[in-house]
């Protein structure tokens, strides 16, 4: 197999275009995580302390929620950016793909051309992250939760 230089030439704007959208996905994440960490934590605690168990396992789970569309947040992101720059000229399929490689599950096919597919890694990194740094907070909810686990 050979490569042509025509195909297979670094493409900067991919490369700018990636780091802007992932900066804003961490920023979508940062002020979630933030709120999250801020409303919830606290929150969970006081209703531990006054043995409101049912309370405190709903605003848990209301923390999880918001830290799942903070996700699906960045997921739209991630396809109005493919869609917008007419990387994928279909929308559905713009959101479908971004959901695939965000997620990095990896189900459909790769619809973008050859010039921009170093936006598939920038997003499956993005993914990564912040699924990561959302199971950070939940364990910090779930030491909240169960304060006589830690």
């Amino acid at each position: 197999m050979t490569f042509t230089a025509t195909n297979y030439v670094f493409n900067f704007e991919a490369l700018i275009l990636g780091c802007f959208t992932i900066v804003l996905c961490l920023m979508v994440q940062a002020l979630v995580v933030m709120f999250v960490t801020l409303k919830c934590k606290p929150a969970i605690g006081r209703l531990v302390m006054k043995k409101k168990s049912i309370l405190a396992q709903l605003v848990f789970f209301a923390g999880i929620l918001t830290l799942l569309l903070s996700h699906l947040t960045q997921i739209y992101i991630w396809g109005q950016t493919l869609y917008f720059f007419d990387i994928i000229n279909n929308l559905h399929q713009a959101m479908v793909f971004a959901g695939s490689t965000y997620t990095t599950v990896g189900f459909v096919t790769d619809p973008i051309g050859i010039q921009w597919q170093l936006l598939t890694v920038i997003m499956a990194a993005t993914g990564l992250f912040c699924f990561g740094w959302s199971t950070a907070v939940m364990f910090i909810l779930s030491q909240a939760l169960f304060p006589s686990e830690n």
